[in-house]
């Protein structure tokens, strides 16, 4: 349970507070996770898989349902990265987007272009296929401020 523990803790470091008794509440938190994961190396051992609204975890789903303890210890929290991810939330914030959508755009980029089989030749023209609802422009704001977080 401490890895719950430890997602509720950075969470509640880049300004998410909530209980997660809403989707849009728990998409974010998928969202995040899953960046926070794959572009930061914060390693919470959750496996992600392709789902309609992006990156999603089934344990991480259930883990965010259960009480936890606010003490917990969480070594993979390294001020570092979790200095470099609030950043990153505070350039998507910065955008006027509603944060969980940003988090969406972002989250399923990377998914598309790293961890779906087949991979699609276009990453971008992938993610509006598959999500109308996503502007260009808005998918390129969004990995304009990702590239400043890449090497």
């Amino acid at each position: 349970m401490s890895r719950a523990c430890c997602v509720v803790k950075m969470l509640r470091e880049l300004g998410i507070r909530s209980d997660f008794n809403s989707f849009k509440d728990r998409l974010l938190a998928q969202k995040i996770v899953y960046i926070a994961q794959t572009v930061f190396g914060i390693d919470f051992g959750y496996k992600f898989i392709w789902h309609i609204r992006g990156p999603y975890s089934k344990i991480l789903s259930r883990d965010l349902r259960v009480s936890v303890d606010p003490t917990c210890r969480c070594p993979e929290l390294s001020s570092e990265s979790l200095g470099k991810l609030k950043s990153l939330i505070n350039d998507l914030r910065s955008l006027g987007n509603d944060l969980s959508m940003s988090a969406e755009v972002l989250a399923s980029y990377l998914m598309l272009s790293r961890d779906v089989y087949p991979r699609p030749e276009d990453p971008i023209k992938e993610l509006i296929s598959r999500k109308p609802y996503i502007s260009y422009d808005d998918v390129q704001n969004i990995l304009k401020i990702y590239s400043k977080y890449v090497v």
